[in-house]
């Protein structure tokens, strides 16, 4: 063993009958990673209480401090009587700078908005349906929504050839003539505005509001293909959808019919298509928020972000910064992984796709989801702005000003989701390096 570890340790000669061969040893050692020498570590803090968050707001209602709130959210999360509101201002639903009496304008213009893209597409339905279709055939409802005792019908039966194109520019046109009906407050989760609405100059207003709407939603085009292709995979997923949270449990749940809206509507007026995984995205905005329109709103405004991870090209390269990473703070273990096919750490797709939703429990995933959208720590928030240009500044004077680093690290696609995948494979080193394959690997992460 002595003489093995001096063959691995000696160093080389300059001479050139001598040649450096990397060896692995038979047993992975600890990572040598001296992570307090690189950065100071802070102590995390508690929850964001209702006191601290309304600190950051000034006599108008505008939240004066982002900066603040998005460090209280990365340090310690928030507590959950306030979790609905700070999510609205962390995923841009309302701009920090809003005032409280435009952010009611925006909630107005939120719910009629929604409303409409959502009678839309609706509308499209049934008219591509052949006559005499159920709205469980024309794809209104599925199944799941549905009382038990209702029969068993099936969906797919009966549907409509593939509609030519000049059809749906017909169906489209149609469509945005016909009246989408009255607002249902109840039904998208604003019961308590039904009173403040009902007001004569409120329901003037809402009448200008939707007539603005119904022009914005009439200038999209719905392919009723290409929806009707969606609702097919939506309406596998939903049903499967966090039932073992209170939530959204039991059958005909109203709370599966709003995931299964939100989705539909997403997925008629977006170039992304719905794709595997928006359902447990959107699940955790629907249970914070309540609000049927707000979740939608704050769901695109997310996927606005991510959408890249949604596509195959996006979450490899996701994928290939965290073995850089990984490349860096533990060689060996990635050394390993590769030496039993499974460097392309495939396994590691769900962790980025669901920001670790089924590693944790339901309540802790919503403050893991919270921290990590705090964007706090990552290199394009102000805070790492300053850390990059004192580096800079750093070594500009260290040198003379005559050299620049071409080295340091200014990629900002390195968000802490990144880390945080790295970070949870260098604590389950010790089973991964048991691994010899990638159904072991999946077998573990499964448990």
């Amino acid at each position: 063993m002595t003489e093995a570890r001096y063959l691995l340790t000696r160093p080389c000669s300059d001479d050139e009958s001598y040649e450096k061969v990397d060896v692995m040893p038979t047993v992975l050692q600890p990572p040598n990673v001296d992570v307090e020498g690189y950065v100071s570590v802070s102590n995390r803090t508690s929850p964001l209480s209702p006191e601290q968050f309304h600190k950051l707001f000034d006599s108008d209602g505008r939240l004066v401090d982002e900066n603040q709130l998005r460090k209280s959210v990365f340090l310690g999360g928030v507590q959950p009587k306030i979790r609905k509101e700070v999510w609205k201002f962390l995923f841009g639903l309302y701009p920090c700078n809003s005032t409280a009496r435009e952010r009611e304008a925006t909630l107005l213009d939120n719910i009629v908005k929604y409303h409409e893209l959502k009678a839309r597409w609706k509308i499209l339905l049934v008219l591509s349906s052949q006559p005499g279709q159920t709205p469980l055939q024309q794809g209104i409802v599925a199944r799941y929504q549905l009382p038990e005792e209702n029969p068993v019908l099936n969906p797919d039966v009966g549907l409509s050839e593939p509609v030519m194109e000049q059809a749906m520019d017909a169906l489209n046109s149609k469509a945005a003539v016909l009246q989408s009906g009255s607002i249902d407050l109840t039904s998208l989760g604003h019961a308590d505005l039904a009173y403040e609405y009902s007001a004569p100059e409120m329901q003037q207003r809402i009448e200008f509001v939707q007539l603005q709407a119904r022009v914005f939603v009439n200038k999209k085009r719905i392919d009723i293909n290409k929806l009707r292709s969606s609702i097919r995979v939506i309406d596998k997923d939903v049903p499967r959808t966090d039932r073992d949270v209170d939530f959204f449990k039991g059958h005909a749940n109203p709370h599966l019919t709003q995931l299964r809206d939100i989705l539909i509507t997403f997925a008629a007026y977006n170039q992304l298509e719905y794709a595997q995984g928006m359902n447990d995205v959107l699940s955790r905005f629907l249970y914070v928020l309540g609000s049927e329109a707000e979740t939608y709103w704050c769901f695109q405004k997310y996927m606005e972000k991510v959408e890249n991870d949604f596509m195959e090209e996006g979450m490899v390269h996701k994928i290939d910064l965290v073995r850089m990473l990984l490349k860096e703070t533990d060689l060996p273990l990635l050394k390993h992984l590769e030496g039993h096919d499974m460097g392309n750490l495939f396994f590691c797709h769900r962790w980025l796709l669901l920001g670790f939703k089924r590693e944790f429990s339901f309540l802790d995933s919503l403050r893991c989801f919270e921290i990590l959208s705090s964007h706090h720590l990552e290199l394009g928030s102000l805070v790492a702005e300053r850390v990059l240009m004192m580096e800079e500044m750093n070594e500009f004077a260290n040198t003379g000003g005559d050299a620049r680093s071409t080295n340091m690290v200014t990629q900002k696609e390195y968000t802490f989701e990144v880390f945080m995948c790295v970070a949870i494979l260098m604590e389950c080193r010790e089973e991964l390096v048991k691994c010899t394959d990638n159904g072991m690997v999946f077998g573990f992460i499964n448990k």
